[in-house]
């Protein structure tokens, strides 16, 4: 039974089990998902262990960013092989402000801000920008079937922000 007050009276409405279940099931996929994300940031700011970061994506996956679509697990691969070729030397991914969407069983989207610090070709950078992803869940757990990583800008410490954008890169 839950329990809620209106403005002027108590409104009591009983939930069935079944109602319970899908409910703890949404919490439950919410928080994988979650957990997902966190491990693509962890694996991106590892720097090698890219056959794990690629892993977390379905075998026909769809990831679109400012270098282009890449299309499938080996266009995903080669991406990111190309990226963290030696010239990146630390990173550190963030999320906030998550929303998930449980889309239908076993599907979700996922939006959030990111900001990345970044050590690369000698420089200290910082990259801010959205993640919108839709996630499905596999045999393996959940997965990106597209991701899709918005990145707003890109500017190094000594630039800043502090008058907008106009000195980072878009």
């Amino acid at each position: 039974m839950i329990r809620r007050e209106s403005h002027d009276e108590e409104v009591t409405e009983t939930m069935s089990d079944t109602q319970w279940q899908e409910r703890i099931a949404a919490l439950e996929a919410k928080d994988e998902v979650r957990e997902l994300i966190a491990t693509y940031c962890s694996l991106n700011d590892a720097l090698t262990r890219l056959d794990e970061l690629v892993g977390l994506f379905t075998d026909d996956a769809v990831m679109v960013n400012a270098a282009g679509d890449h299309v499938g697990r080996a266009a995903i691969g080669a991406y990111y092989r190309a990226f963290f070729d030696g010239s990146t030397e630390f990173a550190r991914h963030h999320t906030m402000n998550q929303v998930i969407d449980i889309l239908e069983p076993g599907v979700a989207r996922h939006r959030s801000y990111f900001i990345a610090f970044l050590g690369r070709q000698g420089d200290s950078k910082i990259a801010f920008g959205e993640y919108d992803d839709v996630l499905v869940k596999t045999a393996e757990g959940w997965r990106f079937s597209r991701k899709v990583n918005h990145v707003a800008g890109i500017t190094t410490a000594e630039s800043g922000w502090a008058r907008g954008f106009a000195g980072a890169v878009r």
